[in-house]
């Protein structure tokens, strides 16, 4: 089992993501919601006493108690990316009483890259990108319950007020931002409502303006004359080399070299 990836994210969420040759599993079932992305391989796969395949490019979603088992067979590479939700968290998520999957198998290579590309964020060692991947799993989430055929409720669009309500929090607590619990308290929406009307005013998730904000407030600290760790330290990024890439990623200069061009 050298080849698979697990990890807990937070209080309740868990993910996976593995690259395995000829591996099955045995009947097993857990008491989460899984949702799994097949990226290669054909998994023969067994659940509550049905067989089916699963092909590259598509995805299993498994309700919690379901049980499950399988694999591929000998000497095939198998590559997938799982996630484990448990059903309060992904009705919250959405805004819904609760959510039960009519279907196992969805073909969806689409989806499925863009799961396995949250996993990859949600275990990167940079915290922004962590952030940026459980703002992709949410947006991921919406878009998977739609194609599965649950309809989301519609919000009335709370407008203006509501994000920059938002925005000035963020702007407030730059080197300590809220998580997404947090901000959608602060509005009255569920994270996934949260995500859509601060992305529809803005064209930016909340994690996203947030930076631009921050690396702005580096040009105005750089300029004063403040060393390039002093900065990194005030707006909350996890060190001097954290702020240089996103800094060089914006303006396309490091911190170091643009207090130079504008001090002399």
């Amino acid at each position: 089992m050298a080849g698979l990836q697990h990890a807990r994210i937070g209080a309740s969420l868990e993910v996976a993501s593995a690259s395995l040759a000829g591996h099955r599993f045995e009947k097993h079932s857990h008491d989460e919601f899984v949702i799994s992305a097949n990226l290669c391989g054909l998994e023969d796969v067994w659940l509550d006493g049905r067989t089916f395949q699963a092909d590259s490019g598509d995805l299993t979603l498994y309700n919690p108690g379901q049980i499950q088992g399988g694999g591929v067979r000998d000497g095939q590479l198998w590559r997938f990316a799982s996630l484990y939700l448990p059903a309060a968290e992904l009705a919250s998520s959405l805004d819904l009483s609760s959510v039960e999957f009519d279907r196992p198998l969805l073909r969806s290579p689409a989806l499925g890259r863009e799961l396995a590309a949250s996993i990859e964020a949600l275990l990167a060692s940079d915290r922004f990108a962590r952030e940026r991947g459980e703002e992709r799993l949410l947006d991921f989430l919406g878009r998977l319950l739609a194609a599965s055929g649950t309809r989301l409720p519609q919000r009335a669009d709370p407008g203006r007020p509501a994000v920059a309500r938002l925005q000035a929090l963020l702007a407030e607590r730059l080197a300590e931002p809220p998580d997404l619990d947090e901000m959608a308290e602060q509005v009255g929406l569920s994270k996934y409502h949260l995500l859509r009307a601060f992305k529809k005013a803005t064209g930016l998730s909340p994690r996203q303006w947030s930076m631009q904000l921050r690396t702005r407030r580096a040009l105005g600290l750089l300029r004063r004359g403040l060393a390039v760790g002093e900065v990194a330290h005030a707006l909350g990024f996890a060190d001097q080399s954290h702020l240089t890439r996103y800094f060089t990623s914006a303006y396309g200069i490091s911190p170091g070299r643009y207090q130079r061009a504008v001090r002399g």
